[in-house]
């Protein structure tokens, strides 16, 4: 019986940007690794680069056998076959067997024998082969190589709209060469985890696709998951077995931090994609098919727009196939074969807008012409050395009869239709540098030529002159008389401006210098070469880290730094040219700043003025007369209401990660799954009670041990180095009850419920984290999101040292200061949440809601309770409410201000949901619209955790909470909580308590 085909998925313009990603990130990873193939394993501080060689005579930039056999994959499905056909099928094996012919640089031992032996075999090609295999794989142990691993992104991509149908057709594709069930098994997942980024944006496909596996290998998959977030890329050396490469490759991509967005510093969360594959690499071994592996997931992650430029031009390879070919059969197979209605990607000359050829030379330098679609897909030649392309393009070479030098990028002319804004503009403006430096003349053009092109020229003003963005633009639009779109496309207008500001020290901002009188000649001269395999400035300058490119940029720029001058702000040389007096007046100046930022939001922004303010210094102040601040705490916990509140705070927290994770759409009437985050965050509960369990009884506590402690008992239920924490906490004893404590018991605990890869990486460590000491670099938001539940203990007692608690909470896992900051400041905004009136300003003219007035409170509170706060910081959060109040629930500006999976982002998204959804009917649907955010389970969870705290656990939705599998867990440990601070049922170190088993349940050794 014939299956049916259902047709692929309709994708708006990320998701096609996300699918023309596949392929051409399976191809710039096995680039990427050719040249280290069976070599040492990389260092750290070595840089992986496309230079060929390797195993065989490979250029730079060309791919192997890897994305070779994609592609005979990829000519089949681009035609709209299903995949899982036997006409397809054939014609998959045909392309198999010509490429062996004609040309293959590299053969797997298992593939080559195969291929022989259907050659030699009669009948249809797909059946020979298939029959080839299957007589390899009974007659050897060892058949479970990653041989159809390597070559299977694009199955994803022929099925998007079937899940069934795509895990039928890769175990099919796989078959032909590899039917060993390891190796379908693997084809499954990743096709799932491919599938499911290109729709979504998100690596949880990966986990969603152990459901389509025959349920006797579900387990075990689980296992090797949970292994390979566990441990780093090399742990599995073993990498030509399928098993060990899926782990290795998953490795890479889990563990490896996906930045923040921070523009002007060249962070980008796009750059997740050329990291993870570097880590890949360096893992050793078969390094082309791991990274080709891991570059098609993170292909269809980042989308083609979030692949580096200089890899989207180097990489090319058999059958003389470039980044652009690449791209047009990965989108031809997503669209079921077709064309768009303007003929792209297939049509030779794209159509041209009602817009007449211009070319006008850019004002700061006339070496870069300024054009638009109709000159460079002109019949005459123009006299140029490179162009660059912001719009989509014809199949024929640019600007015919000249061997002029091309680079596409990936731009979209729409608002909210772009992923990787910033990163595509700095990327684009770059490249006009690059070219710029080598001596070349640029043409640089889009459709019409009236938005991206000036966009993209004022950026390349500011790097080459330093002009300000403003005058830049300025300019542009005085020699471009034929059209100026720029103003409607606010975002793409407002990343001119974000990618021009200079981050100057103390957090401040500082305008760009002035331009130079030669713009030409401000451009830096190239950076010398440097030996292959190894980080040097010079390729910091032309990659798209900003780890230490940033600063070198800019210092190339812009001129060096001004000399010592009597302003504390001034730029400095080095440590040694500070002396104490200047840091001290730097200090001062920077605090007196903040008081200034501070005031003027407030009045700028509606943050209602408070009158007591001699009364939070005077509470601070007797905090610090009763010494710890610990002693007693104020009235909250016994208010009536504080209950309903903990509660709704850990149970809203906990329904926001579940909505997240399943983008707010939940089974109808089944279990609801509690995510990593929820996991954590009932830890950390439960290590705050035992802190102050074990004060009460000992006088003395540092809760980030106690609670760094909590954690380790997590790690040993999930399997993360078991043994030596069991050494450590129970002195490898077997005899000791550990982890002890009743959480040990509950078990869905000990489940792996999605990937924490800095707190795993962090809980691996010897030592624990510290403000000072970190051990990892994550801004992640998991940072945040675990640690909330200490905020009940601010309510009690007040800031008056617990801001300084919770960083160090953060930094026990997050080594990142703005993490760090985040985790501080969303705990103060909870506890102003917990502590909120019921009564309202809502009927007063311009009154405030509940919500919207705890969290102002919160963020007016902020300075006091946090020395360490910035301008820049509380003017981010002030925006995010701003925009609650201006325009609430509007997704745009919710991906917008939560861009990414990082501590900040995730308060910023949680501060504008909360507040854009006031009223307590609303919670339901405030938590379903942040789970529509980019990292929809960290936004949700911090609002769950919001309006929890405000509104209490009666207004959560009861159909959801009566369904969480962790709900009882959570309600217990709040109402535990709560009775630890008012009734100390364990006593102290004086008086006998009136629960003889609390300290079972919570030991405080």
């Amino acid at each position: 019986m014939a299956r049916a085909r259902i047709p692929n998925l309709r994708l708006d313009a990320q998701g096609l940007d996300r699918a023309a990603g596949v392929l051409l990130g399976a191809a710039v990873g096995d680039a990427l690794g050719v040249p280290y193939e069976f070599q040492a394993m990389l260092g750290e501080d070595q840089q992986p680069q496309m230079i060929g060689g390797g195993l065989g005579p490979y250029e730079p930039g060309e791919y192997s056998d890897d994305t070779q056999m994609q592609v005979c994959i990829a000519e089949v499905a681009a035609t709209g076959a299903d995949l899982r056909s036997p006409e397809a099928l054939d014609g998959i094996a045909a392309n198999f067997q010509r490429w062996l012919g004609e040309g293959a640089s590299d053969v797997g031992s298992q593939t080559r024998a195969v291929l022989s032996a259907a050659a030699r075999t009669l009948g249809a090609p797909g059946a020979a082969m298939l029959e080839a295999a299957r007589s390899f794989t009974a007659g050897n142990d060892r058949s479970a190589g990653n041989g159809s691993l390597m070559r299977t992104g694009i199955v994803a991509l022929a099925h998007l709209g079937d899940p069934a149908a795509m895990a039928e057709a890769a175990t099919a594709v796989s078959a032909l060469t590899h039917p060993d069930p390891d190796c379908a098994d693997a084809c499954v997942l990743w096709c799932s985890g491919i599938r499911t980024a290109v729709l979504e944006g998100t690596f949880d496909g990966v986990r969603a696709g152990l459901d389509l596996l025959p349920a006797e290998r579900q387990e075990v998959w689980a296992r090797r998951l949970d292994e390979a977030e566990a441990h780093a890329p090399h742990h599995f050396s073993h990498n030509g077995w399928v098993v060990h490469a899926l782990q290795a490759a998953w490795s890479a991509i889990t563990r490896t931090p996906v930045p923040e967005l921070r523009p002007a510093e060249r962070n980008f969360p796009a750059q997740h994609m050329r990291r993870a594959l570097e880590a890949a690499v360096r893992a050793g071994t078969d390094t082309d098919t791991v990274a080709a592996i891991a570059g098609a997931l993170l292909g269809a992650r980042w989308g083609c727009s979030g692949i580096p430029l200089k890899w989207q031009q180097a990489v090319h390879g058999w059958p003389a196939l470039t980044g652009t070919d690449l791209v047009r059969l990965a989108v031809l197979t997503a669209r079921g074969g077709h064309d768009d209605g303007s003929g792209w990607p297939s049509v030779a000359r794209m159509p041209l807008p009602p817009v007449p050829p211009f070319a006008i030379p850019h004002p700061h330098d006339p070496g870069v012409v300024l054009g638009n679609l109709a000159l460079a897909q002109g019949a005459e030649p123009f006299d140029v050395d490179a162009v660059i392309s912001l719009c989509r393009m014809g199949t024929d070479p640019i600007l015919p009869g000249a061997g002029v030098e091309h680079a596409r990028v990936w731009l979209v002319d729409r608002e909210g239709e772009n992923a990787n804004l910033h990163y595509v503009v700095d990327q684009a403006a770059r490249e006009v540098l690059r070219l710029r430096r080598a001596g070349k003349r640029v043409l640089l053009h889009c459709a019409a030529g009236q938005s991206r092109t000036p966009a993209v020229a004022a950026v390349y003003s500011h790097l080459a002159t330093g002009l300000d963005p403003k005058t830049a633009l300025a300019d542009l639009r005085q020699v471009l008389v034929g059209g100026w779109q720029l103003p409607a496309h606010p975002e793409l207008h407002d990343a001119v401006h974000e990618l021009t500001t200079v981050a100057a020290p103390g957090g401040q901002t500082a305008s760009p210098r002035v331009a130079a009188a030669d713009p030409v000649t401000a451009v830096p001269a190239p950076a010398p070469a440097t030996s292959p395999g190894s980080r040097s400035e010079a390729d910091d300058k032309t990659d798209d880290d900003p780890s230490e490119s940033a600063q070198a940029d800019t210092a190339a720029l812009t001129g060096p730094a001004p000399q010592n001058q009597t302003d504390p702000t001034r730029w400095v040389t080095g440590p040694d040219d500070v002396t104490p007096e200047l840091a001290a007046a730097a200090e001062e100046h920077e605090e007196a700043q903040l008081r200034k930022a501070t005031k003027l939001i407030s009045r700028e922004r509606g943050i209602t003025p408070r009158d007591d303010t001699a009364a939070r210094h005077g509470s601070r102040e007797s905090d610090r007369e009763r010494g710890s601040g610990r002693e007693r705490p104020r009235a909250f916990p016994e208010e009536k209401g504080a209950l309903s509140r903990v509660r709704g705070l850990l149970l809203g927290l906990a329904i926001g990660d579940t909505l997240g994770a399943a983008r707010g759409k939940l089974p109808a009437d089944s279990p609801l799954r509690a995510g990593v985050s929820t996991q954590l965050a009932c830890f950390t509960a439960e290590g705050t009670i035992r802190a102050l369990v074990r004060g009460a009884h000992k006088g003395i506590c540092h809760p980030p041990s106690v609670v760094w402690h909590a954690y380790c008992r997590w790690a040993a239920l999930q399997g993360i180095e078991v043994e030596r924490m069991r050494q450590r906490w129970a002195g490898g004893s077997i005899d000791t009850v550990w982890p002890d404590g009743w959480l040990a018991q509950v078990p869905a605990l000990a489940q792996r419920r999605g990937s924490a890869p800095a707190t795993v990486a962090a809980l691996s460590k010897i030592e624990q984290g510290t403000v000072d000491k970190p051990t990892t670099t994550s801004r992640g938001c998991h940072a945040l999101t675990r640690t909330l539940p200490a905020a009940v203990v601010g309510a009690a007692y007040g800031w008056g040292d617990s801001a300084e608690w919770i960083r160090e909470f953060a930094a026990l896992t997050h080594g990142d200061p703005a993490a760090q900051s985040a985790t501080a400041h969303a705990a103060v905004l909870i506890s102003h949440c917990l502590t909120s009136h019921r009564e309202t300003q809502a009927d007063a003219p311009g009154g405030k809601s509940q919500v919207q007035q705890a969290l102002r409170d919160g963020l007016h509170a902020l300075p006091d309770a946090d020395p360490r706060l910035t301008a820049p910081e509380l003017e981010r959060l002030t925006t995010a409410l701003e925009q609650a109040d201006n325009h609430p629930a509007n997704a745009a500006r919710l991906a917008h201000l939560a861009p990414d999976a990082t501590a900040p982002s995730a308060l910023r998204g949680a501060l504008y949901a909360a507040a854009s959804f006031p009223d307590r009917a609303h919670v339901g649907a405030a938590l379903r619209f942040a789970a529509a955010a980019p990292d929809g389970d960290s936004v949700a969870w911090v609002t769950g955790a919001l309006l929890g705290a405000v509104h209490g656990v009666e207004a959560l939705p009861v159909d959801l909470v009566s369904r969480h599998e962790l709900a009882w867990v959570l309600d217990t440990l709040a109402r535990d909580l709560i009775t630890q601070l008012t009734e100390s049922p364990s006593g102290d170190g004086y008086t006998r308590g009136w629960d003889p088993h609390w300290w079972d349940r919570y030991p405080g050794w």
